[in-house]
């Protein structure tokens, strides 16, 4: 029998004040994605545009910039497209790693009380890959979501009319709401895929197929623990808004909030899913020094 959520995310955030490690695979994420990011766009940008680079220095107004700037990015799209491509790919794959490791660590937490970064490099060599190629399905699966554009796509295209009537545009923006809802279920429905593929060290099919049956089992208690990281993440952005009255540029708080994130919101959210699918799947947990099945568990909370 899964815990109350409230226990869920009481429990979890005992062992995250425990465990700040937790977030150092989120922190190593970021700061190797910033890297990875400059790296990337420099040297590519260097190699695409070439000489072409030193016209911009002839522009002195936006304006003139973005002149310059249009007919290169024409020139060379196939070869932008292929450069970003690359980058979400190499950065998916190096997010894919520290997720899994932070996964691995929550896992441990969860069982014994306390993590160790060792979890982190064993669990992210043996799951990145999984996890990897299971995120792109999922990646694959929310795009599918753009044929409710087809039809008001179909209807505004040149060959029909002129120009886009109001049934097209009405028919374009119904499909962009269609596909946010569509977006929106599935977020839900697959919410804990990832944790349940490490946790149980499945292949990329089987992480998601798991994720799935453990949503139609518990759909109350994942809808309401992505209430709650979605409530977080809100709160979070609604300070970061309140901090922009001060006057530091928009970089700096871009820092804040990664950091925010990879510190506080992310392992906080790992350890509360990790330790829900650990719970609704009948795993030992760690509580009170003491690993005990949930069943268990709850024997002792009804005898006190």
């Amino acid at each position: 029998m899964v815990e109350e959520i409230g226990k869920i995310l009481g429990r979890g955030f005992e062992s995250y004040t425990r465990n700040f490690n937790i977030a150092v695979p989120f922190v190593l994420g970021v700061l190797v994605s910033g890297v990875l990011s400059m790296v990337t766009f420099a040297v590519g940008g260097a190699y695409i545009f070439g000489s072409s680079l030193s016209s911009l220095e002839n522009a002195a107004t936006p304006e003139e910039m973005f002149s310059v700037l249009l007919p290169m990015i024409s020139q060379h799209l196939t070869e932008i497209v292929f450069l970003v491509l690359i980058y979400l790919l190499v950065s998916g794959f190096v997010q894919s790693f520290f997720t899994a490791g932070a996964i691995g660590m929550a896992k441990q937490a969860t069982e014994t009380g306390s993590s160790s970064l060792s979890t982190m490099m064993a669990d992210g060599r043996k799951n990145t890959v999984n996890l990897f190629l299971a995120n792109i399905l999922v990646g694959l699966s929310m795009l599918a979501g753009v044929v409710f554009l087809v039809p008001g796509a179909l209807r505004a295209n040149p060959g029909f009319s002129s120009s886009p009537d109001t049934v097209s545009v009405l028919l374009l923006v119904i499909g962009v709401l269609l596909w946010v809802v569509y977006m929106f279920i599935l977020s839900i429905v697959l919410a804990i895929y990832g944790y349940a593929l490490v946790v149980e060290n499945l292949g990329p099919i089987d992480g998601i197929l798991a994720g799935v049956n453990f949503f139609k089992t518990h759909k109350f208690d994942v809808f309401v623990l992505w209430l709650v990281q979605m409530a977080i993440i809100v709160f979070f952005s609604i300070i970061l808004q309140v901090i922009k009255l001060v006057p530091v540029p928009d970089s700096v708080f871009s820092v804040f909030y990664e950091l925010a994130a990879a510190v506080v919101i992310m392992p906080l959210a790992t350890i509360w899913w990790v330790r829900l699918y650990m719970s609704g799947t009948g795993k030992k947990l760690y509580f009170n020094e003491l690993l005990l099945h949930p069943s268990d568990l709850e024997k002792l909370e009804t005898e006190a």
